[in-house]
């Protein structure tokens, strides 16, 4: 069966959404269908007076420039530190030949497919999109596949909401969009609540695609690559550049105590510390995970992986406008069947031996794609 991927893959910087857009797309491969990324990424422009009233509304132009500024800095760390993004891309990541960049182009020259499925990341967290109605909603009818042939069958695998709450005008809009698929599941509890106030009451909670695959078919992506290795025993730090109120510092000062080195690795442009950092490739960051003694993170995908690896892991609780993100780490730890490790206070959790249940990794999924 011919299967359209409908998620996120284009960033130069973030290890888990490239890898949980590999998983999915292995799995279903390795299962024998000929399953491709949608390469989509909305680039509509803004109006040309949208533009103008940016320049005589101080508060709006002064975003703008900011957002400018804050792109440039990222391009430029990006050029000089490479993360070789686009290399794994082109190894490991099947695509469409077209590359679409509005919901226009979609619905005008649809992928050519069997089955639409959209999933994983957060991909039904509109408020990531824009805060202008108009994006949000052409991103609604992106991501909830409101385009194609009536015929092609439409299921979503881990979508993620990401927030806790929708606002009537928002659920009126996907409403009748989610009536058309023949499947829903979700990657947080939260979200098959969403979902039936949305309509749809039959949504199933699975894990991230990224648990489909094993650790060792993981290890195959660094083994076998020239990569940058760690002789000292250390504490891997990743962190995103979300809403915390947490000082790093304590972490340098934890390892400082336990005698071990860190590796720093964050995003681009969202070093918060002038601390040394390391720029890795995907493999590299598959390797520190694994060979880490501990691993603090506010990343929802490296803890993932971290419990993978079987490592030690805590994580660092969000705030502020990110605190809906919190309900990723929450549904994490229910599917693992361990406690929660968050270290807002001390490192105990940090320290604590863990054992994973027995996890549900299939679903009723591959039965309904292959009926």
């Amino acid at each position: 069966m011919k299967i359209g991927i409908m998620t996120f893959w284009w960033s130069q910087d973030n290890y888990g959404q490239l890898l949980q857009c590999y998983a999915l797309q292995k799995y279903l491969r390795d299962a024998g269908h000929d399953a491709y990324l949608i390469r989509f990424k909305n680039e509509e422009k803004s109006p040309l007076g949208k533009k103008i009233l940016k320049a005589f509304n101080p508060i709006l132009l002064y975003r703008f420039v900011k957002g400018q500024i804050t792109s440039k800095k990222v391009l430029k760390e990006q050029i000089s530190n490479s993360r070789k993004f686009d290399d794994f891309r082109k190894k490991y990541i099947k695509h469409s030949e077209v590359f679409y960049n509005s919901y226009k182009q979609l619905k005008e020259n649809p992928p050519e497919a069997d089955v639409y499925i959209v999933g994983s990341d957060q991909v039904w967290n509109f408020s990531i999109f824009s805060t202008k109605k108009e994006y949000v909603y052409k991103s609604v009818h992106c991501y909830m596949l409101d385009f194609g042939d009536d015929s092609i069958k439409r299921m979503s695998y881990a979508a993620s909401w990401s927030v806790k709450s929708l606002s009537q005008d928002l659920i009126d809009e996907i409403r009748p969009l989610l009536q058309k698929f023949s499947y829903v599941s979700v990657r947080e509890k939260l979200g098959i609540e969403l979902c039936k106030q949305c309509g749809y009451n039959n949504a199933e909670f699975v894990c991230d695609p990224t648990f489909l695959l094993n650790a060792e078919t993981y290890r195959e992506l660094y083994i076998n690559e020239e990569i940058s290795y760690v002789s000292n025993k250390y504490i891997l730090l990743y962190m995103l550049n979300n809403e915390y109120d947490f000082d790093i510092q304590k972490v340098y000062d934890f390892a400082k105590e336990k005698e071990l080195d860190i590796v720093y690795v964050t995003g681009n442009g969202n070093k918060k510390e002038s601390r040394e950092q390391f720029y890795a490739t995907i493999p590299e960051w598959l390797y520190l995970i694994d060979h880490a003694e501990y691993v603090v993170t506010n990343s929802f995908h490296c803890s993932v992986f971290s419990s993978i690896f079987s490592k030690k892991f805590g994580v660092i609780r969000l705030k502020g406008k990110h605190m809906g993100m919190n309900s990723r780490f929450d549904s994490l730890f229910e599917f693992l069947g361990i406690n929660t490790r968050y270290i807002d206070e001390s490192f105990d959790e940090l320290l604590k031996d863990y054992i994973i249940s027995d996890i549900k990794i299939e679903s009723c999924f591959l039965e309904i794609l292959n009926a």
